[in-house]
């Protein structure tokens, strides 16, 4: 189908629903033993002295209001794991983005972040792990001032705590998932509901066993199923695929080594990594329900090195991009516009965008307030 798509858009009552797009979307089964390309680094170590002299570390990535907005850990000399932001319009940008360490909300020991916008409450949230604590967040409204943030905050959990909180939401819970620090290698899943969030959370149980850290959960548009990655260490650093129908399991295993060194077959730079270790995918959006488009087809922001034998807090670790796939140069750049809501009249600014509706789903490219769709 090919229509001209004038410069304002009436969206009815179809249960349509804008997403935000930068890869087409693919009806296919997870392939449990991909080939990744490894582009070269963004983030270095050593960039926001004192804070990152060993490591860049844990990232999570949102795009928002035109810039890639990453938040990061810092490994410094003295042993202290401290957080990082920086962003630009582009992935490459990031290379000479200006560093800041996250001192309004600072301390000695917070790290691991993981970003998102909650709806309900019209907010940012930052979910970490820290010294006062354990599970903490911070919040603000304005995703782009490192300044702006209130925290750290207590979910006012209990049992089983350790590090790497992550959170996703459905439409009526919220899941937390964690590494518990007794070094059982389990990982655990509480939850609560949106109304209660960011408080409320039940009792802990047990959604993988026999794995490491850095889990992270995502729903995929392209089949509608939730995607688990963890990190392992069996061999090297790698992560782990599962799949589930739901945000907080039961969960399949899809692939002992998706992302492995076995399978790093192309560089596109130096070769800067042969591990694969905490990371976060680029995601479709930007608010709790943490969608990415198709997980054949998923940039990968990683912390990596090439050699392991140092102490843990001194090894060497910078961040950058892995692809399970072959970017185009028709592949879009994702946009941060949000759902208007049903029946809305919206001006769109220029960029692509995916529509889904009960019947179809059709992307819409808009140049110069006009687009074709199809």
């Amino acid at each position: 189908m090919k229509g001209l798509i004038k410069k304002y858009i009436a969206l009815f009552a179809v249960m349509a629903l804008l997403i935000p797009s930068y890869g087409s979307v693919v009806n296919a089964a997870a392939n449990a033993n991909p080939s990744w390309s490894v582009d070269e680094r963004v983030i270095f170590h050593r960039e926001c002295s004192p804070y990152d002299y060993y490591g860049a570390k844990d990232p999570t990535i949102v795009y928002y209001g035109g810039k890639y907005h990453v938040f990061y850990t810092g490994a410094n000399k003295s042993g202290g794991w401290q957080m990082l932001y920086t962003s630009a319009t582009t992935i490459s940008g990031l290379k000479t983005a200006p560093r800041t360490y996250m001192s309004k909300i600072g301390e000695s020991y917070f790290c691991a972040p993981e970003v998102f916008y909650y709806e309900p409450q019209k907010l940012w949230y930052l979910v970490y792990q820290d010294g006062t604590h354990g599970a903490a967040y911070a919040t603000s409204t304005n995703i782009a001032d490192p300044n702006s943030w209130s925290g750290p905050k207590s979910f006012g959990m209990s049992g089983n705590m350790g590090w790497d909180y992550y959170v996703i939401c459905d439409d009526q819970y919220a899941y937390m998932y964690n590494t518990p620090s007794d070094g059982s290698h389990k990982l655990y899943v509480r939850k609560t509901t949106l109304a209660n969030f960011p408080k409320g959370w039940g009792t802990p149980t047990v959604a993988l066993n026999d794995s490491f850290e850095a889990a992270a959960v995502y729903k995929s548009n392209a089949d509608g199923k939730y995607y688990l990655i963890m990190e392992d260490m069996k061999d090297g650093r790698y992560f782990e695929l599962w799949t589930s129908s739901g945000a907080g399991g039961p969960w399949t295993q899809v692939s002992e080594k998706w992302a492995w060194r076995g399978n790093l077959t192309k560089y596109n730079a130096d070769k800067w990594t042969t591990n694969v270790s905490h990371g976060e995918l680029i995601r479709a959006g930007y608010n709790q329900k943490l969608e990415i488009n198709d997980i054949n087809k998923v940039d990968f922001l990683i912390q990596g090195t090439t050699d392991m034998s140092a102490q843990y807090q001194q090894i060497i670790w910078d961040l950058g991009i892995i692809r399970n796939y072959t970017p185009s140069s028709a592949t879009p750049t994702p946009t941060s516009t949000p759902n208007p809501g049903i029946g809305s009249t919206v001006k769109l600014t220029d960029g692509w965008y995916y529509i889904k509706n009960v019947n179809a789903q059709k992307y819409l490219q808009v140049t110069d307030n006009t687009g074709k769709a199809g």
